[in-house]
């Protein structure tokens, strides 16, 4: 059987959503759709959660990448933003991004963490020296700040 050309696939779209809560272990690819399949039959239903054709495709940590419907996405949004608990934890999702590739969705976990503590600073010959933070905006340090080598 042949696959289906482009014209004709349904198109989709792919959120990232960032788990944030108290909890010990991070919940299964299972677990996460069952959190949201339940919060989405208790507010559009069976008919309205299968419109949506949710899936959960990639999970790491704390991020979760959820596939959807486009045109239904912020259905999906407010769905994962009902989940409060989640085997006894109080746990969180957070929409970080929209995207219509997992790639593209998985590009903004690289632009929206840091490994580290230490943020990259670069030097200029003026009275300021600009640093990236990590929620991509700037802050600025002064010449007392600076650890000279």
């Amino acid at each position: 059987m042949r696959p289906l050309p482009p014209t004709l696939r349904e198109d989709r779209r792919y959120l990232l959503v960032k788990i944030i809560g108290e909890f010990l272990m991070v919940p299964s690819q299972k677990e996460v759709y069952h959190a949201i399949r339940e919060a989405a039959v208790e507010l559009f239903g069976d008919v309205g959660f299968a419109q949506m054709h949710v899936a959960v495709v990639w999970l790491e940590g704390e991020h979760v990448i959820i596939r959807c419907k486009r045109g239904l996405e912020q259905r999906v949004i407010a769905c994962t933003a009902v989940i409060t608990k989640f085997h006894g934890f109080t746990m969180v999702f957070r929409t970080v991004a929209m995207s219509g590739t997992i790639h593209g969705a998985k590009n903004h976990i690289k632009s929206t963490t840091w490994d580290c503590e230490i943020l990259p600073g670069y030097r200029c010959s003026g009275k300021k020296v600009d640093c990236l933070t990590g929620n991509n905006t700037q802050s600025y340090l002064t010449r007392e700040d600076i650890h000279k080598e």
